[in-house]
């Protein structure tokens, strides 16, 4: 059986997108995205407020997600946990 479909909108600087869901995880996910991403527009434009044209700030924030997704990838995510073991381990000794 498919999974129902949902098309949902968001709205990214000022531009609604049509995007299709399968569940409400999937709809939150992008919703915190679209967000996450219209947080830093407004932050590229506060701190570079002479660019070219605006299409600059639109690269500078594909870039700047790009570089946290290839980032997170090659991360250890049970580093910090582990971190916190050995300072407690070390703390008792």
């Amino acid at each position: 059986m498919e999974a129902k479909r949902l098309t949902i909108h968001v709205n990214i600087d000022n531009m609604l997108l049509p995007m299709t869901v399968t569940d409400t995880e999937q709809e939150a996910i992008i919703r915190k995205a679209a967000g996450n991403v219209n947080q830093q527009l407004i932050t590229v434009r506060e701190r570079y407020k002479t660019v070219p044209n605006d299409r600059y700030y639109d690269v500078m924030v594909m870039l700047n997600s790009e570089i946290k997704a290839l980032t997170a990838e090659g991360r250890n995510d049970t580093k910090p946990v582990f971190d916190v073991i050995d300072t407690l381990e070390r703390e008792m000794d």
